[in-house]
């Protein structure tokens, strides 16, 4: 038995074989004994008996041609136009290559805005930031001050261009660092849109005019906290304040007994509460305290509840204290241990509220 290598057309009678030189060999259908014929040596003891060359005519007759892109080899020898399932013939690696595919990830379009037109913001706009932000906003301790993360309002020289007098936003970075106006070369602002992330302002120190005052704000955080938390946060205020926060301390409860579905919307945004702040607070009106604190969750007040390590054996969390559970309630108070974690979380919460969007 020899193996066969040529296309081969099956006939009633036979079959034909096309060699190398194009003529064709008719092979009749052999009496008597069955013999068979294999593509490769090795597996001649397994082919399939009848028909000589079978398995090899269905592998060769579908052969691509190599010259005729998009056409298959039939068996008689005539190209035949290939019809292909999907929008479009498949690509070769080489083609793939230079049309630079990569099928398995979607294109990306690059960000090409960097920054934003001053000659393009509205004084309707920038009033809309400030009304925004400005429950959130308190003086900065350095009047005047400019520096990272810290709000800013910036007023603006009256050139040719129809710019508005003035620019409100986030500081991000100024060069060449953090002073106040008069040193500042240049500064790069977040300037906050409806629903979407901020734009990115490019204010030069000619853009400036010095003869309007320039106004900087810390973001304040609420605190109810305890004689001895309170300590513990003075330690770390200078902290805060350097990342653009400032803490708002109260020690007492009766201001948040009065808040309201109507006063709410003027409050923070930001809260630490001391777990021994609510410890403090008399049987009586922890219950009503309490509610107001499940009522600021309900209002999407972010709340941290400040419990020390030193309180592990001797005070409740908040989350027992409002029956939170991690996994079965809605609701769940991150507890930083100390001060630095409470910063960062505040930190954290408030760089997603901001990058989100006015909402």
């Amino acid at each position: 038995t020899k193996a066969c290598t040529e296309p081969v057309e099956v006939t009633r009678r036979g079959a034909k074989v096309l060699n190398s030189s194009g003529k064709s060999v008719q092979i009749s259908a052999i009496r008597g004994k069955k013999r068979s014929f294999s593509t490769h040596k090795q597996l001649a003891r397994q082919s399939k008996p009848l028909y000589p060359c079978l398995e090899m005519a269905l592998e060769t007759v579908l052969r691509r041609f190599s010259l005729l892109p998009g056409f298959i080899q039939t068996g008689n020898g005539e190209p035949r136009k290939a019809h292909w399932l999907g929008s479009q013939q498949p690509a070769t690696p080489q083609e793939d290559q230079k049309q630079g595919r990569q099928p398995d990830r979607p294109p990306q379009r690059p960000d090409t805005r960097k920054y934003r037109n001053l000659a393009s913001l509205t004084l309707g706009e920038v009033e809309d930031v400030y009304n925004h932000f400005k429950h959130q906003l308190v003086p900065s301790p350095a009047e005047a001050w400019i520096a990272k993360n810290y709000f800013c309002q910036v007023p603006l020289k009256a050139r040719g261009e129809d710019r508005p007098p003035v620019v409100f936003g986030r500081l991000k970075t100024c060069y060449p660092g953090d002073g106040y106006v008069d040193n500042i070369e240049e500064l790069e602002m977040y300037f906050p849109r409806r629903d979407a992330a901020p734009d990115l302002l490019h204010v030069r120190f000619d853009d400036i005019s010095l003869q309007k005052g320039t106004q900087s704000y810390c973001v304040g955080v609420k605190l109810y906290v305890s004689d001895e938390e309170m300590a513990d946060f003075s330690r770390s205020e200078n902290i805060f304040l350097e990342k653009g926060f400032a803490p708002l301390y109260e020690t007492g409860y009766l201001d948040l007994l009065e808040v309201n579905e109507q006063t709410h919307p003027a409050l923070p945004w930001l809260y630490v509460i001391g777990s021994g702040w609510f410890a403090s607070i008399p049987d009586s009106l922890q219950g009503e305290v309490g509610q107001q604190l499940r009522n600021l969750v309900r209002w999407k007040k972010t709340i941290f509840n400040y419990h020390p390590r030193r309180y592990s054996l001797q005070l409740r969390s908040l989350n027992e204290e409002l029956d939170f559970q991690y996994g079965f309630t809605e609701h769940y108070l991150t507890a930083p241990q100390d001060t630095g974690q409470a910063l960062r979380k505040v930190e954290e919460r408030f760089g997603e509220m901001f990058m989100r969007g006015m909402e």
